[in-house]
């Protein structure tokens, strides 16, 4: 069975040992190669050791983890980043997503949860590892076409990419590409160049093909992460004409979910009356369609995720306290009985197994 090798990066102690401590490494055929505790450390860590999977707080002094993320693909681009944010941070989370990240936890996170996010990880690995191979056995690269175009079909694979709006296949065809391109010694210069005509070949083709002009502007370095950032801008213009911002507007009402999570109005009818301005049956409609689950869960998985922050890092915090912060400032009973419902415990057990665990 391959290894899957596995750093933990944060500026928190008892997070870091947490996830070490609680996690079936061997079960899950893993192995913690290390920790770090900011992101500066964890670059020297992945040039040591280099990891398949990095576990990654977003706030920590020095290197944060969007520095991180950025410059340790850049030594390793076929690492899989998970990424760890707390409530206040879903900003800086979706920016992890133009460096390719899909999969981000909100802290706290349980053992359930990381295990999962692990399970997918290795999932990713294996692609990771399979298409490099395939790829590293291909010939079809080693030389410019005409038009200076690498002859292959990776541009195509790119354009089918955007168009079926699978941005993670997008992000890691293009990862190992251009990991390939440098592994065959095709000139800094030469690269850069046959980026652009890639860049330009899939924009001339999203117009002509589909009818939707896209923005498009010329990359200045050979750097990886900047011809993704191009793919990225392509793929989110392309999106956001064709879906007639669906997409956007679903990130939106996420994002106003966690800015107003202490409101006990808050709902899809009071989101579309104050910012949405649109018909809430169909933002209900629409958010079913792209997440799979109704907007009431995801508002109870927010409410409960900070309930359960709060009662972990403020262990002196009234339970009527915990409710208010989470919208349910006018019946705190009911803030209990759904906390059971949804983690097996009253905040009060949960509270002090947790102390009593730590």
């Amino acid at each position: 069975m391959s290894s899957y090798r596995v750093i933990i990066v944060d500026d928190e102690r008892m997070a870091r040992e947490g996830i070490a401590e609680t996690i079936e490494w061997t079960t899950l055929g893993m192995v913690l190669a290390g920790t770090a505790i900011n992101g500066q450390q964890a670059l020297e860590k992945i040039q040591e050791l280099q990891p398949d999977v990095v576990i990654t707080d977003i706030k920590m002094p020095i290197v944060d983890g969007l520095q991180l993320i950025e410059q340790g693909l850049k030594i390793s681009p076929r690492i899989v980043f998970i990424v760890l944010s707390g409530f206040g941070e879903f900003e800086l989370a979706t920016q992890a997503m133009r460096f390719g990240v899909r999969r981000y936890l909100l802290k706290p996170s349980d053992e359930h949860e990381i295990t999962e996010a692990l399970q997918w990880s290795k999932q990713e690995v294996d692609a990771i590892r399979s298409n490099f191979a395939e790829n590293t056995q291909s010939k079809v690269s080693n030389a410019l076409a005409s038009q200076g175009i690498i002859s292959s079909s990776i541009p195509s694979d790119l354009l089918q990419s955007i168009v079926e709006a699978d941005e993670s296949r997008l992000m890691k065809i293009s990862r190992l590409w251009i990991e390939q391109l440098l592994s065959e010694g095709l000139s800094l210069h030469a690269l850069q160049e046959n980026n652009n005509h890639v860049l330009s070949y899939i924009g001339n083709q999203l117009k002509s093909e589909y009818g939707i002009s896209t923005t498009l502007t010329a990359v200045e370095s050979h750097d990886i992460q900047a011809f993704q950032k191009e793919l990225s801008k392509l793929y989110t213009s392309f999106h956001y004409r064709k879906i007639d911002k669906k997409g956007m507007l679903v990130i939106k009402i996420k994002q106003l979910t966690i800015q107003h999570i202490q409101n006990r109005q808050l709902s899809l009818q009071w989101l579309a009356q104050h910012y949405l301005f649109l018909n809430s049956e169909y933002l209900g409609k629409l958010f079913r369609q792209d997440t799979g689950e109704k907007y009431t869960q995801f508002l109870t998985f927010v409410r409960m995720k900070k309930a359960k922050e709060l009662l972990l890092s403020h262990p002196t915090m009234k339970i009527y306290e915990v409710a208010e912060q989470c919208g349910f400032e006018r019946d705190p009973q009911y803030f209990s009985n759904v906390f059971k419902k949804f983690y097996g415990f009253t905040p009060n057990e949960y509270r002090k197994q947790y102390l009593e665990d730590n």
